[in-house]
């Protein structure tokens, strides 16, 4: 996916995350082609592919501009598991809509890699961890806040942030579990 500043580049993944999400309104993710985006973004196949690669990369890309759990450069030192869980219940009330989404079109594969990206930025703030455990515990987090999105979403019309920072603080401490 591109992640440099070419205006010109940076105007075309504009154009094509929002044909994405017009085309949203009427169709089912899976029945978005390549080419009706293209056609709709007014974008060619050659710069999708070089911008994105995939569709599934446009909602990375969409979550990655949403996203506030990611911390700073200066902030992964300092940053303990109640502030990753206030961000992460902030993301999810903030951006309700949007993930609603893409839970409804079965993408939560996209959330999931997008908690992953966010998480292994935090492992500095790990305890006693080695590079590779760093990566398990990255993915088992990602996992189950993604697991905890999708049901969250699934059962509340209106969520509440302290409710979800609660819940995700408890399960990811470990406070779930008999002394």
């Amino acid at each position: 996916m591109y992640q440099g500043n070419n205006p010109t580049a940076l105007a075309s993944q504009k154009f094509m995350l929002d044909a994405l999400n017009e085309l949203l309104k009427t169709k089912e993710f899976k029945d978005i082609s390549v080419s009706e985006l293209c056609t709709k973004s007014g974008v060619s196949r050659q710069t999708f592919y070089s911008l994105f690669g995939s569709k599934e990369n446009i909602l990375l890309y969409q979550l990655d501009l949403i996203n506030n759990t990611k911390p700073a450069q200066d902030e992964t030192d300092i940053l303990d598991l109640t502030e990753i869980c206030n961000r992460y219940s902030k993301y999810v009330v903030s951006n309700y809509k949007q993930l609603k989404t893409l839970m409804e079109n079965n993408l939560a594969d996209v959330l999931n890699q997008m908690f992953y990206n966010t998480m292994s930025s935090c492992g500095q703030g790990f305890v006693d961890l080695n590079q590779s455990e760093v990566e398990y515990a990255s993915r088992f987090m990602a996992a189950g806040l993604c697991a905890l999105t999708q049901k969250y979403i699934k059962e509340h019309k209106k969520p509440s942030q302290n409710e979800l920072t609660e819940l995700s603080y408890k399960i990811l401490s470990g406070r779930i579990y008999k002394n």
